[in-house]
């Protein structure tokens, strides 16, 4: 009769009568005992195969000489030979040159594609929006006009330039109040209710094609792979890179980080050069796949740097990425990883996680090309690397009077890490975000508005060498461009005496027929005493105005206000 499966405590049980067995006799030969024990007793092997499989998460290895938990480390740390980069980088496209204007380089991101899809998107929204819902002559949705790429082209200058001008609502831009009266918005032909209507409309998939009930990025997932194909066909980046995440602040049911500056809102893992060019970019939905041997920390470096193995690249990683499994994978795949680690990650050697260091000590160990240092400064800090050793270099201070010795695989992580930095404090700088807008809309407005915006100006700033830009002055030559502001006429400036002000005809239609407008104050009387609808009734209609003000004045008005 077949013995029972025995229990884990059983099991353990077991085992401890076995070595105990194996200490009272030193003549026994220890391994053909305890192999033929377990060929007695076949259901301990079972279940301390078991126990094996729960401890490292049921992740099956490849081969056994890729296997982490085998490595052999050692103390005797040696300098690795970084692999030789054979990789592309700085500028693809031969049309962006010392002549191409920030507009030239920003629409080469937002190019037609990117554009159709937004204009047409948009279009369809609308059409779908009106058929779905009862809507009477006077409703907002009753007076759309199909937007087309101009106009769409003048929608997106308009939301450019609300980052440069920063003010309470979106209404305010168009207010005729002193206290935010803006000339140019007047000038652009586009009233509020135009862009408002657009901006409701904004849209980018069409909602009535089947898709699958987990897509939950199918709202922006087209414009975003539009953008990023543009981003990479456009661009290389060199040799170092840095992967971590990023948040667009949105207080919804989405994400939420304490660490960060923003701890509510849209988590995006992004791929930046050192200069804070962002090459990829990937939105966190919940739930992300994990390839074989690898965590989901893990995938997502090689998910976002897919691209760019076996090139000889050296990928900058923080301690929520980096790992053992990662930086065998990475260089199995000719590229090296350099990033801080946390002492509960798995396979890492247990005498460098529970050595006690003093202040400015260094201990580490080293095996297969994989280097793991611990270095005490004011708390401990963990690093791993494929390509250093423990070299000391003196690092001095930002007022550079102090001079500091810290390991070498630190400098290097701080050097490369900054493009993470730069770019998430680039792009802040002039974020055009409102808190009303629907999530996917901030996305976009953030990859557009923000990375963009900012892919660009380095771009321009590496191909114009000898006249760099900051960040606003390329914006303001930017919103220039698409608002057409040379044309907009700009108010003439008083001088010494007051310019004199008349009523006179207000320019008649191309058919000859008269144009009529409300009096302008007569409209503001009755708003106040009622509301904007009982205005738009009351106030009468006129067919002069102003010829300084540029506003339709009846003689009373006019002569009580001049």
């Amino acid at each position: 009769m077949s013995r029972r499966g025995l229990t884990k405590v059983e099991s353990e049980e077991e085992m401890d009568k076995i070595f105990a067995e194996m200490n009272s006799d030193d003549s026994v030969d220890d391994t053909v005992f305890v192999t033929s024990d377990i060929e007695e007793n076949s259901d301990i092997e079972l279940e301390f195969e078991s126990h094996d499989e729960e401890l490292f998460d049921n992740e099956p290895l490849a081969n056994t000489s890729n296997d982490p938990c085998n490595l052999d480390w050692s103390r005797n740390i040696q300098l690795q030979p970084r692999i030789s980069f054979s990789g592309n980088e700085g500028f693809q496209n031969e049309s962006i040159n010392d002549k191409s204007t920030p507009a030239d380089i920003f629409f080469r991101f937002i190019d037609d594609n990117v554009l159709r899809i937004m204009v047409v998107e948009t279009n369809r929204y609308a059409h779908q929006l009106l058929q779905s819902r009862v809507t009477t002559r006077k409703h907002q949705l009753a007076r759309w006009k199909d937007v087309d790429k101009n106009e769409m082209k003048r929608f997106l200058g308009v939301v450019l330039f609300m980052g440069i001008v920063n003010l309470p609502k979106i209404e305010c831009y168009w207010k005729q109040d002193i206290l935010y009266y803006h000339p140019l918005l007047h000038k652009i032909n586009m009233s509020y209710n135009r862009f408002s209507l657009i901006l409701r409309c904004w849209h980018f998939t069409d909602n009535s094609v089947p898709r699958e009930n987990n897509d939950r990025l199918y709202k922006i997932s087209p414009l975003i792979e539009a953008i990023v194909s543009n981003i990479q066909s456009l661009y290389m980046p060199g040799q170092v890179v840095a992967i971590d995440e990023s948040m667009i602040l949105f207080r919804g049911r989405l994400q939420y980080n304490p660490g960060k500056a923003h701890k509510y809102g849209v988590k995006l893992y992004k791929l930046c050069s050192p200069e804070g060019f962002v090459w990829n970019l990937k939105i966190y939905c919940g739930k992300d796949q994990t390839m074989e041997n690898l965590d989901k920390p893990g995938s997502v470096v090689v998910s976002l740097g897919k691209k760019l193995l076996n090139e000889g690249r050296v990928f900058i990683t923080d301690n929520w990425y980096t790992s053992i499994p990662l930086a065998m994978y990475l260089k199995s795949h000719g590229t090296d990883l350099c990033g801080t680690l946390r002492r509960n990650k798995k396979y890492l050697p247990k005498e460098v996680i529970n050595s006690k260091l003093n202040k400015g000590e260094l201990f580490g160990m080293q095996a297969d090309g994989i280097t793991v240092l611990k270095w005490r400064d004011k708390r401990d800090v963990l690093m791993l690397s494929t390509y250093q050793g423990s070299e000391m270099i003196d690092v001095p201070n930002k007022q550079g009077s102090v001079v500091k010795s810290k390991p070498k695989i630190i400098v290097e992580y701080n050097k490369g890490k900054q493009g993470i930095d730069i770019s998430d404090q680039m792009t802040s700088y002039y974020s055009v975000l409102r808190k009303s807008l629907i999530w996917y809309k901030k996305v976009a407005l953030e990859v557009i508005c923000g990375y963009v915006v900012t892919n660009s100006c380095i771009m321009y700033n590496e191909s114009h060498p000898n006249k760099t830009l900051r960040q606003l002055e390329f914006l303001e030559q930017l919103v220039r461009h698409i608002l057409d502001t040379e044309n907009v006429p700009t108010p003439s400036r008083q001088t010494g005496t007051s310019q004199e002000h008349f009523l006179e005809e207000i320019p008649r239609r191309t058919n000859g027929m008269i144009r009529r407008k409300r009096c302008h104050y007569c409209y503001i009387r009755n708003k106040n005493d009622r509301d904007s609808e009982f205005a738009s009734k009351r106030t009468k209609q006129v067919s002069t105005e102003c010829n300084a003000c540029e506003k339709a004045f009846c003689l009373q008005c006019f002569k009580e206000n001049h």
